[in-house]
């Protein structure tokens, strides 16, 4: 570790502070890596529905049950239940979010998720065996509990535990799981399609049970967030967590100085303190910059259209008269796919900031054209292969920079006490947004109402606009930062364009404290290791 000067009271000089031996590659953080794509694993269901729940509305052996016959034969769905199946999961999902803080005061990281699987698993049951809507609708309704609970608990957990030159990759790594549940469930719902009667959609449904029941089973054995561990003063427990998390790829001094940073914050904030008073802090004095920061990047999820694109697609092709809307909607969403690879790469270099922009503008761009080619007066064919290219390119934008960075920032930004309120109000208010464009969309692209169809887009558009001037004036860039960092530059007020260059005086003095704890564990083992034995004088 090499020798460390220190002052004459025995305190290490700024100067002088050592750094710990912290292995950056991702073959010494495996064990994160891993960690990451488990945790991911409960976010699965929330993508899944996306995909799967929203093909129903186009899928006769669920419109037998829950639509009507049209007198051609064909089945259709009413407004009213296509509104209500879609916007009572954003409903749940807003309780749930914002339930988030309440909970993470009483309840551990691994606790709440393994409730929130529950609810799932309950929902799943009842959306399986009922006929009535009222049992559907309350299915749907906690579901949405759920999933908004998972994930904001999902986020929050991995955003304690992960290395912060780290944190971009595997809420990358994570939301895989959301696109790759989106997608499955459109596969599957193309594959059962033709299947007669209830089963084409039971099947579909099925496909959920797995995840929860296994993250019930295993998530027990897990460690516990370090940070939420110190906030409710169990800090032999937090270093402990600490040490298992970074494993392999940090030393004792690198330890040491995290937990140092950790520590220095959980000194000033509580987070076990339980008083619901608690969310008036998220208004007040620096808080609110961060509250306002957060709310206006995750509401960009909403602001670019993405609830029309994902809970409407497979029927809006329909509507549009594009052939095969199951097989195009796979297509497109594959196409999703690439983008969330791509962003892999792209976030270690960029930074979120760079990819949430880069996806708004692309977002932008896609609506644009989706309104353009249904107002400007082409075929119908040329305007379906417009409306499939169009589509594919949104949701690469989507998914390369909305998708999971959203969700990242929201949640690195706050107060550690506030980050489970601040991460379930702001997903809670995108949720809002979301709610209400399930709630109105059917309005406007339903044949049976105003049937704008996909010049409904030219709304989206104007958003999306909102959503990127917001990003690109007020998001700071936080890349490689800790969350410790993060915090101290949002309490000294430090100007959106230069947290890029910020230097942190309080995390040195913290490193500087870890540098002295991990000598002192050193010294202490050396003296424990020392022999030790009886002078005896010989007796002439």
């Amino acid at each position: 570790m090499g020798a460390v000067e220190t002052n004459e009271r025995g305190e290490v000089r700024e100067s002088q502070t050592q750094q710990g031996e912290r292995k950056l590659g991702l073959l010494a953080n495996w064990r994160i890596l891993l960690f990451t794509l488990y945790i991911g694993m409960s976010l699965f269901e929330y993508g899944y529905d996306k995909g799967a729940i929203a093909g129903f509305q186009a899928m006769p052996g669920f419109l037998q049950v829950f639509g009507y016959q049209l007198p051609n034969g064909t089945w259709g769905i009413k407004p009213d239940p296509q509104r209500m199946i879609t916007s009572f999961m954003t409903v749940g999902s807003l309780v749930g979010a914002m339930s988030t803080g309440p909970i993470g005061a009483h309840l551990c990281r691994r606790y709440s998720l393994m409730l929130a699987c529950t609810a799932l698993l309950v929902s799943i049951v009842l959306m399986v065996v009922t006929t009535s809507f009222g049992v559907l609708y309350f299915a749907r309704i906690l579901c949405g509990l759920g999933n908004g609970v998972v994930m904001n608990f999902a986020f929050v957990y991995l955003q304690e535990v992960t290395p912060p030159h780290l944190r971009s990759l595997c809420f990358g790594i994570a939301s895989f799981w959301i696109t790759f549940g989106t997608t499955l469930g459109m596969v599957v719902n193309n594959a059962t399609v033709g299947v007669a009667g209830r089963l084409s959609y039971q099947i579909p449904l099925y496909v959920c049970f797995p995840i929860p029941v296994a993250l019930i089973l295993s998530l027990p054995f897990l460690p516990e967030s370090p940070r939420w561990l110190l906030h409710h003063n169990r800090p032999e427990e937090a270093l402990k967590a600490l040490r298992f998390f970074r494993k392999g790829a940090y030393d004792e001094v690198a330890v040491q100085q995290e937990f140092e940073e950790m520590k220095a914050v959980a000194a000033r904030e509580a987070e076990s303190e339980k008083n619901w008073r608690l969310v008036f802090e998220l208004f007040k004095g620096t808080n609110l910059r961060r509250t306002i920061v957060c709310v206006g990047v995750t509401c960009a999820n909403a602001g670019v259209g993405a609830m029309f694109i994902l809970s409407f697609g497979t029927y809006f092709f329909t509507i549009a008269e594009v052939d095969s809307p199951f097989k195009w909607i796979v297509i497109t969403n594959c196409l999703g796919v690439v983008g969330l690879f791509l962003s892999w790469f792209l976030v270690q270099r960029m930074g979120q900031r760079r990819l949430i922009l880069a996806g708004c503008v692309i977002c932008s761009a896609s609506m644009v054209t989706i309104a353009a080619l249904y107002t400007a007066p082409l075929s119908s064919a040329k305007a379906g292969v417009g409306l499939i290219v169009a589509t594919s390119f949104y949701l690469f934008g989507f998914n390369l920079g909305l998708e999971s960075y959203t969700f990242l920032t929201s949640g690195e930004l706050p107060a550690q006490n506030l980050r489970a309120y601040t991460l379930g109000l702001s997903v809670g208010v995108s949720f809002i947004f979301a709610w209400l464009c399930t709630f109105t969309t059917p309005y406007y692209i339903n044949p049976a109402e105003l049937n704008w169809g996909p010049k409904y887009a030219w709304i989206w558009f104007g958003s999306s606009l909102i959503a990127t001037a917001f990003i690109y004036f007020l998001l700071p860039d936080v890349k490689g930062r800790s969350l410790e960092e993060i915090d101290e530059m949002f309490r000294n007020k430090v100007p959106t364009r230069a947290f890029k260059t910020y230097v942190c005086v309080e995390i040195e003095e913290a490193r500087a404290r870890g540098v002295m704890n991990a000598l002192a564990g050193e010294k202490a083992l050396a003296l424990d290791e020392k022999p030790s034995g009886k002078h005896v004088e010989s007796v002439s």
